[in-house]
């Protein structure tokens, strides 16, 4: 898809970098792109509040965008690509689409509407509305396509294998309690790398009280500052295995799984979906049972990848991604 001379506003979370993936493509089809935050803000009291009590805050955020749109004096958009867009009201939307008459204006789902629920409101305000969810593309009407994985994933180049095993995420839910158990299970001589990332410590205290799978853990289990993307790439490039567990109340696939499949690595997941996608291959792919004493299987570990089509890889990518989000 070639957007050359095409003007682009794009609206998306700061988060790990996948924003810049995503301007980087734009960009490299030739897109002019501005990018504004979808939360306009940082501390993660206010993020939290987003989530729980974003009515408190659409005032407030309703300023903030008019007001940036302002600043940055367009007259005139051709697309309009939001990915989540939790900032977002239906008030803000009605309003850049009446500066914006002529943009086409694209959003994009990597949550489930489960977990965002005030969110719905704003589905009839776009002109196509695309879910990394398959149960909220049955239910909402919405396109169906999962995620991608950035170039840097795809690098295929030498590298010494130091992991057998590693998981990087943020510890919400029950991860932190799978990770563990997963961990116990694992021989002597097994090398693994497992950075399980909180925003704050009163975000582990808060865990530690409200959340059962915390019972166990200690404040030295958790890390306070999250990995560069380079860091993540890294690990990702010296692992063999790479764990996923996805939140137990999304059924569409994680990021994770995408850059796995880059890497052309095998993935551990907790999430059963898998099986229903066309890079699912048993040799690759094991799904285990979050509620069930997940195990790890050692012939599993110690089995090589099987390589797929490339067509598969070119369907994952960014740049396929993007052509479908946009065609």
């Amino acid at each position: 898809m070639n957007l050359s001379g095409k003007r682009v506003l794009f609206i998306g979370p700061q988060f790990f970098g996948y924003e810049t993936e995503i301007i980087s493509e734009l960009s490299l089809r030739g897109a002019e792109v501005d990018f504004l935050p979808d939360r306009p803000f940082r501390a993660p009291v206010m993020k939290a509040l987003v989530r729980f009590r974003r009515e408190l805050l659409l005032p407030w955020m309703d300023r903030f965008f008019l007001s940036s749109l302002n600043q940055l004096g367009r007259q005139h958009y051709d697309i309009i690509f939001v990915v989540q867009g939790e900032g977002l009201s239906p008030h803000a939307l009605k309003a850049i689409r009446s500066l914006y008459p002529q943009a086409r204006i694209v959003w994009y789902l990597w949550d489930s509407l489960r977990n965002k629920k005030s969110l719905r409101k704003n589905l009839a305000l776009f002109d196509a509305c695309h879910t990394f969810d398959q149960e909220d593309s049955k239910a909402y009407g919405m396109q169906f396509r999962p995620l991608f994985f950035a170039p840097n994933f795809a690098e295929q180049r030498a590298h010494e294998l130091e992991y057998d095993l590693s998981f990087i995420g943020t510890a919400h839910s029950d991860r932190f309690r799978i990770v563990s158990e997963i961990s116990s299970q694992l021989s002597p001589q097994a090398k693994y790398y497992f950075y399980l990332y909180l925003q704050a410590p009163w975000v582990y205290r808060t865990h530690k009280i409200f959340n059962s799978s915390f019972r166990q853990a200690s404040l030295s289990d958790f890390r306070f500052t999250p990995l560069a993307k380079s860091t993540v790439q890294d690990v990702f490039l010296k692992s063999k295995t790479i764990l996923d567990i996805e939140h137990p109340r999304q059924t569409g696939l994680t990021m994770r799984t995408f850059e796995t499949l880059g890497s052309r690595k095998k993935l551990i997941t907790t999430n059963a979906s898998v099986r229903d996608y066309d890079f699912y291959h048993p040799d690759n792919i094991l799904v285990i049972d979050r509620k069930r004493n997940p195990t790890v299987s050692s012939a599993f570990l110690a089995s090589p990848y099987a390589p797929l089509s490339e067509k598969i890889y070119e369907k994952y990518s960014r740049a396929g991604w993007l052509t479908a989000i946009l065609a």
